[in-house]
């Protein structure tokens, strides 16, 4: 995680302020929501929040207090948002969506191991993968859908096709 240096109108700086409280914020989140992965999304987009905020003029009167409570809400948002996914998605759900969407002709080669690389992906990343790749949504649409920001699902598809990626090398290697 990287915070863009800004000086805010009181001479607060993300960056001072990332380099002050990025590991305390990684931990209270990791706390919170149990996955480095969610953990590190949620510090990142706590800090694009504080960013946001000091340039539309806030001036936190206790800097730590005031970062904590950005990444309360931010990980209540995601808990939330997580726990309506699951209501809502069933394991299932990858078969009916591979029956409802025609593919195109590939290679059976090809999609040896997907299925299985496929399901070793977060939930979260998966989700957003299905959502991009597979219903073509764009990154707006899926942020409005996760209830996550733009900034942060184009890092979960990174991360989603990085893991997919590496899985699937991992079932080629297997199977040669």
């Amino acid at each position: 995680m990287a915070a863009v240096p800004h000086q805010g109108p009181a001479g607060v700086s993300t960056g001072t302020l990332y380099e002050r409280y990025a590991r305390q914020i990684l931990a209270y989140c990791l706390q919170e929501l149990g996955s480095r992965e969610e953990a590190e999304d949620a510090a990142q987009t706590t800090f694009l929040n504080a960013f946001r905020s000091l340039q539309r003029g806030v001036v936190p009167e206790f800097e730590s207090a005031w970062l904590y409570t950005i990444a309360r809400n931010v990980c209540l948002t995601r808990r939330r948002s997580s726990s309506r996914r699951r209501r809502v998605e069933a394991a299932a759900d990858l078969d009916t969506l591979q029956d409802a969407i025609p593919a195109r002709l590939v290679d059976a080669d090809e999609l040896i191991g997907l299925p299985h690389a496929l399901a070793a992906l977060p939930e979260t990343q998966r989700r957003a993968l299905l959502l991009r790749e597979w219903q073509g949504l764009s990154y707006r649409e899926i942020s409005e859908e996760l209830g996550i920001t733009q900034a942060a699902v184009e890092t979960l598809l990174f991360r989603a096709r990085r893991s997919l990626a590496a899985g699937l090398e991992r079932v080629q290697l297997v199977a040669a």
